[in-house]
Parts: structure tokens; C-alpha cells; sequence
């Protein structure tokens, strides 16, 4: 019986300095003789650069004073808010003074900045592009032509995923200090360990080959800080040529203008339903508007549409499906991974496309799901090559469907009073724990405490409250015994990200992985110290016995040295392929008349994970993320004016939840189905936000009896919608 893992335990590792107020974030590192670094941002979406002026004495570069690969803009800028110079200056106030006196001529350039107008291509995004469509795929299995021709009915729409800001609270930052030999960065990233490497290659022409980067605490990310910006670079580079430490750190503006923004996913579509409102084909395009073409990044973001379109079919029987897949350049903003990476949009499309079916067809939108759920799985191969590894699907939707019978008659005397009431549901398409590895050292100290030291990189998670569960778990030791130390390259040989819903099934993983193996090697310990078979001696709470002999932790930690083994093993958690989490999320929700705003009444949540390695832990993920996935459908919108300006830059004009519109989430762990790791769990991290999307429009919809096709939902939209 487990006798740690799966307990509800608070987060004894992360919290007491942050409730303490001893948790240091990028911002609070300060060093004597600091440059503060203030970058000079493009007041235009797209122009070209005539020249640029810097103020006399000061110090100021721009992008023929740098390295090509560093990424200031050198000849056009293609979004708002593109780098084009860096101030340093003794105090930020001083340099932001200085970047106000930078002059830059512009050639303004036409900004393409609709999808619409990005199709017709009468402007380019870039000057050297031939065409807007940077990017493109096709997915087709099946025979598209025979599921059209048997069809009762086609229904034909546009359905848009709207582009989203990450809105993490901490914006991006960096600090560099190079003290003539060693680099040291601190960051405000999801990914040190790449970073190191990036910016190893970069400094390495430059003799700098000594480079530690540490990720301190970090106010949040949801993917937006996984990529290599070129502030980050910048600052490095600077530290080295002038000596001096150097400070960066975003306005809130800034972030919103230069962080990667999310989704920007469109499907125009064709669906075939037959009478039974079985769903036989679907046909259409998918459009991504990928904002700004920086090729390096796009790429890898397209990567997210082309995951949509595989994952389109869900988790239903759909015999055929043709889709177009574009990468459009516009002169926004460019898009990168957000809370899901293209999962959120395929369950979004595909949920979208069984409700207006079932409302077409006069089916209940749990019965047409019922319909058309496919049978239970274990490593099945969808035609678009997908892999689910395991699942049980009918036996979900047996658990959750009183639940939904609960809130049907929960609206039904809501609308009873008169008032506009609805239930929503969505069955959430998910791959989670993607490879290739995750690493982690554990050490026993003389002192008998356990050290676990992970390759991977959390940010706000409780990950490092698992990971210590964990190798309490095996060491079968109390949790307050366990330390976990993570985000600094120099603890570990190599290390990966946090993302992806990843870290505790691969992560944790590799903690049990390293865990095991140092116990087998101290094992070994005891058995020459001792002079008897391994097999001979006991492994209980903590203690090696044999007979009469019995020695601690600490014990053969020390005896370790003597014989010349360290009491410590690294691993590296290879993950073969990843999982597929799934589940099933409903909400009741209420319109009000007058005003259309939406308020949700009850909101429940069905997930297999896996095994729940902690589920206060688990909890906290779907509570926020499903706040997350509420938050695009009702509130999170950004606008660009015509002219490419950024409308939505600050939180006065961006609207996201505050406490106020939290909702309690009622949530159930299925474990029905596990994942072959050691661990058995398969990631929770963004499967709320994927779910709590759909969810919510579709209870709207049922809520006012029409068909919606845009988010979010804002009071306005509904009111509209009511009086048409």
C-alpha cells in the first residue's frame, strides 16, 4: 500500500518562502554597479528602418553593434513592439529617460493584420515573403466523398479559438553577471537548461565558455516562457562586453506586446451526420494566424495547428476527415505554446462541431456524445496517427451521466422561474507527458536526509511537493525528510522543461527511476559491509536490517565514501511515446436578461490522470485551469486596431478573472485507466483549460437557444443574440 503517494500534503517545499516572503524572483536580484537594460520597442507593426540615433555618451546599441543571432531588428520590424535598440544605464528611471531620446526613422510599411486580408495577399507581412501562407499540411483519412454522399445532414460553419494572452503575472526579466570568466543568468524561463546551451553557442565564439543559468522562483508561465527570447541574449551579451551586471525587466505592456501570444485558430468546416447523429466525415481548413513570420519561431508554433488537425476526431468514431491546414503571416505578435499547444483548439472544434450537430438534429448534446464515443483502448492508433494509450471511455460517461441528469433538472427549474439557464458539456481530447526525457539525481546525505535533485523546471505547480512524495514513497521515509532542489544548471548534467503536463509523469518518473537504483546501490552497501547476500538483508522505514545488524540512512550514506561509491544515482527518464489523458466537464449557467453577462452556477469535472500522486496538488491544476478555460470563453480578448496597434495591452483593456469570478470546481479522479511509467499517472496540467472552453460556450448556447460562433461570449454578444 502506498503510503505517501496519494496523499492530499500541502506544498511543504515551495511555500514556506514564498508565504514568507523569501522567495526571490528575477526581479529582486540586485548586484553593486547593476546596468539596468531598457530596450527600444517599434511603435509599428511592420516598416522599414531608415536609421537609428542614439543619444550622445550614451549606452546604447543596436542591431550593427550586436550579433546577428542576438535578434534586434536591423532593417524592418514586422509587430509592434519588436526590440530595435538597448539602453544601460545606473538605475532604470535613468534609462528609460535615455530610450526616450532614441530617434528611429520609420518607413512605415502596410500592415497586414486580419487573416482575411493575409489570404488575399495584397500586402506581405515581410518584405521577402511570396506569399502569407508560410506554412501549410494536409490530414486526410478515409473516404471523405462516401461519408458526404450518406449523410442526413451536413452542417457547414466557421468556428474561431480567438488569439489569447498568457497574462503570466510575473512578466519576463533577466539578470547577467559575468565576473570575467564564469557567466551566471538568472531568468525568468521555463527552460534554463536550453538556454544555457543557446547561450552557449552564442558565446562561445567570444571565448565564453563557463555559463550557469538559474531559473528562480517564477510568477507563472503557462508556456509563454519557453522559447529563447532575444532579450535574454542581449543581456548576457552585454554583461560580458562591459563587465558589468546587467538587469532587464518587462512593463506589463511590453509583455503583452512581445510575450508569445496563444491559439489564433479558425476551422472552416463541413460535417456529416447521419440520422442518428453519428458523425461520419468532416471536411474543411484550419487557419492559424501566426503573427509575425520569425521562422525560427512560427515553425515550431505551426507544429500546434497540425496537432489540431490530427486530433480533430477526438475521442469519437469518425470514419473520414479531410482537413487543410494554413500558416498565416500577419503583423501581430507571434504565437507560441499556451495552456494546452493545439490540444484546447482540436477538442474546442470538435466539441463545437458535435453540439451544432446535435442542435441541428434535435439530439441531447450527452446523447449525441454517447452516440459517437469510441469503444475503450489500450495504445490505439487513430487513421491520423495519434496514439491514445489507454482508455475507458463508455465507463466515463456511465460515472458522469447522473451528474449531468442533476443539472438538466437544476436548468429546467430555473427556466420554471423564467430565468435563462443552461448545461454545457465537453469531452476533452488530450496528449500529455510528451519525451524525450526528464532527468534527476537523488543523493543520501551524511545526515541522513534525501536530496532530489530534478532536471525539470517548476514554476508554480507544487511539482517539487510530488517529487518529494515520491522518493519518500520509495525510500519509505517521512516527506518532511526529503529535500528538492531544481532550476539551476549547475546541479544536474542536464536537464529538460516543465510543460506539456509533463513534469511529474516524466519528471516523477525519473525521480522514482534514480530513487530505486540508489537504494539497490546502498543495498549492495550493506551487503559487503555486512558480509551477506543482498537478499538477506530487510529494507524497512528507512533502515537496512540484517538479524541483528541494522544501519540508518546516514549510516550507509557514510560507509558509501569509505568503499568509494557515492551515495547518489542520476537518471534519465526516456518516455517511449507520451499519454492521453482524458475527461468529461459540465456546467450550469445562468444569463441574465438585461445585461447578457453570464454567471456559472455549477461547474463539475471528470478526469482520468492516472494515478494522483497528489490530489490537493491536482485540485489546485484543475481549479485554475479550468478558471483558465472559463476565462477565453467569457472575458479574454485581444484586439488590434486596423492599423496594427494593440489595443488590449494593459489589464485595464484585457480583461481576465479576478477573484470575484472564480468558481468552485467540482472535481472527481476516475483512475480508471493508467500510464505505463513508473508512476502511472498521465498529467493534469491543462486538460482543465482544455475542457473548460467548450464547456461553458455550449451552456451559454443552450442557455439563449442559438448557435454561437465567436468568444468570447461578452454581454454584448448575448444581448444580440437574444434579439435577433
Amino acid at each position: 500500500m502506498p503510503r505517501v503517494i496519494g496523499k492530499p500534503l500541502k506544498r511543504i517545499i515551495e511555500d514556506p518562502p514564498l508565504i514568507t516572503g523569501k522567495g526571490r524572483f528575477v526581479y529582486d536580484i540586485d548586484f553593486r554597479g547593476t546596468l539596468y537594460a531598457v530596450f527600444v520597442r517599434s511603435q509599428y507593426p511592420h516598416a522599414r528602418i531608415k536609421s537609428v540615433k542614439c543619444p550622445e555618451k550614451a549606452l546604447c546599441y543596436t542591431a550593427k553593434d550586436l550579433p546577428d543571432i542576438i535578434g534586434l531588428a536591423k532593417e524592418e520590424v514586422i509587430y509592434q513592439g519588436q526590440p530595435i535598440a538597448v539602453i544601460l544605464a545606473e538605475d532604470e528611471y535613468k534609462a528609460r529617460d535615455l530610450a526616450e531620446q532614441v530617434e528611429v526613422e520609420y518607413e512605415p510599411l502596410p500592415a497586414v493584420i486580419n487573416v482575411e486580408d493575409a489570404l488575399k495577399g495584397n500586402y506581405k507581412a515581410k518584405s521577402d515573403l511570396n506569399s502569407n501562407i508560410v506554412l501549410e499540411d494536409n490530414v486526410e483519412v478515409g473516404d471523405i466523398n462516401s461519408a458526404f454522399k450518406r449523410a442526413y445532414k451536413i452542417i457547414e460553419a466557421e468556428v474561431v479559438n480567438q488569439r489569447v494572452i498568457p497574462s503570466a503575472m510575473e512578466p519576463r526579466g533577466a539578470v547577467a553577471y559575468f565576473d570575467g570568466r564564469r557567466l551566471t543568468v538568472w531568468s525568468s524561463t521555463q527552460t534554463p537548461f536550453d538556454l544555457k546551451k543557446s547561450l552557449s553557442e552564442l558565446l562561445g565564439k567570444y571565448g565564453v565558455y563557463d555559463i550557469r543559468v538559474i531559473q528562480p522562483f517564477v510568477g507563472g508561465a503557462f508556456g509563454s516562457k519557453i522559447i529563447n527570447y532575444p532579450e535574454e541574449f542581449i543581456v548576457a551579451y552585454l554583461a560580458v562586453v562591459t563587465g558589468r551586471p546587467v538587469k532587464w525587466f518587462n512593463t506589463r505592456s511590453e509583455d503583452m506586446m512581445t510575450t508569445n501570444h496563444g491559439r489564433d485558430m479558425r476551422l472552416r468546416f463541413k460535417a456529416a451526420f447521419d440520422s442518428e447523429g453519428k458523425l461520419l466525415g468532416i471536411e474543411g481548413t484550419l487557419i492559424m494566424d501566426l503573427g509575425a513570420p520569425i521562422m525560427e519561431i512560427v515553425r515550431d508554433s505551426f507544429g500546434m495547428a497540425t496537432t489540431a488537425a490530427r486530433l480533430l476526431i477526438g475521442r469519437y468514431k469518425v470514419e473520414a476527415l479531410k482537413v487543410k491546414v494554413l500558416g498565416v503571416a500577419t503583423n501581430k505578435t507571434f504565437i507560441g505554446a499556451y495552456r494546452g499547444a493545439g490540444r484546447p483548439e482540436a477538442t474546442y472544434f470538435i466539441e463545437r462541431i458535435l453540439n451544432l450537430g446535435a442542435r441541428a438534429l434535435g439530439i441531447d448534446q450527452f446523447e449525441i456524445r454517447e452516440r459517437n464515443i469510441m469503444d475503450d483502448v489500450n495504445y490505439y492508433k487513430l487513421p491520423t496517427g495519434i496514439v491514445y494509450d489507454s482508455g475507458r471511455y463508455r465507463e466515463m460517461l456511465r460515472i458522469a451521466k447522473p451528474y449531468y441528469q442533476e443539472l438538466i433538472k437544476k436548468r429546467d427549474e430555473l427556466r420554471a422561474k423564467g430565468k435563462l439557464a443552461g448545461v454545457g458539456v465537453a469531452i476533452v481530447s488530450e496528449i500529455a507527458s510528451f519525451g524525450p526525457w526528464s532527468t534527476s539525481k537523488v543523493k543520501v546525505l551524511p545526515n541522513g536526509r534525501i536530496q532530489v535533485i530534478t532536471g525539470t523546471t517548476p514554476h508554480g505547480q507544487g511539482d517539487a511537493t510530488a517529487f518529494a512524495q515520491i522518493a519518500a514513497e520509495v525510500f519509505e521515509v517521512d516527506v518532511d525528510k526529503v529535500d528538492v532542489l531544481w532550476g539551476d544548471t549547475d546541479l544536474i548534467a542536464d536537464g529538460d522543461l516543465t510543460a506539456g503536463s509533463r513534469s511529474i509523469t516524466v519528471g516523477g518518473s525519473a525521480v522514482y527511476e534514480a530513487s530505486r537504483r540508489l537504494k539497490e546501490k546502498l543495498l549492495r552497501v550493506v551487503s559487503e559491509k555486512l558480509g551477506v547476500k543482498p537478499e538477506e538483508i530487510e529494507y524497512r522505514d528507512g533502515k537496512f536490517t540484517h538479524k541483528q545488524s541494522q544501519m540508518s540512512l546516514a549510516d550507509v550514506a557514510k560507509e558509501a565514501i569509505n568503499m568509494g561509491m557515492l551515495p547518489e544515482e542520476e537518471y534519465s527518464y526516456v518516455m517511449n511515446l507520451y499519454t492521453s489523458p482524458y475527461g468529461i466537464h459540465m456546467a450550469l449557467v445562468e444569463v441574465d436578461r438585461e445585461t447578457g453577462f453570464v454567471k456559472i452556477l455549477d461547474y463539475k469535472g471528470f478526469d482520468d490522470v492516472g494515478v494522483v500522486v497528489n490530489p490537493i496538488l491536482a485540485e489546485g491544476q484543475v481549479h485554475g485551469g479550468a478558471l483558465q478555460g472559463i476565462s477565453q470563453a467569457l472575458y479574454e480578448e485581444t484586439v488590434y486596431s486596423p492599423e496594427g496597434n494593440l489595443i488590449t495591452s494593459n489589464f485595464s483593456d484585457y480583461v481576465i478573472p479576478t477573484a470575484v469570478e472564480g468558481v468552485k470546481v467540482e472535481w472527481k479522479s476516475l483512475a480508471l485507466a493508467k500510464s505505463d511509467t513508473p508512476i502511472g499517472s498521465k498529467g493534469i496540467g491543462e486538460l482543465p483549460t482544455i475542457a473548460a472552453t467548450p464547456t461553458i460556450l455550449h451552456a451559454v448556447e443552450d442557455a439563449i437557444g442559438k448557435n454561437i460562433y465567436t468568444m468570447p461570449i461578452k454581454p454584448e454578444i448575448v444581448l444580440k443574440l437574444l434579439t435577433e
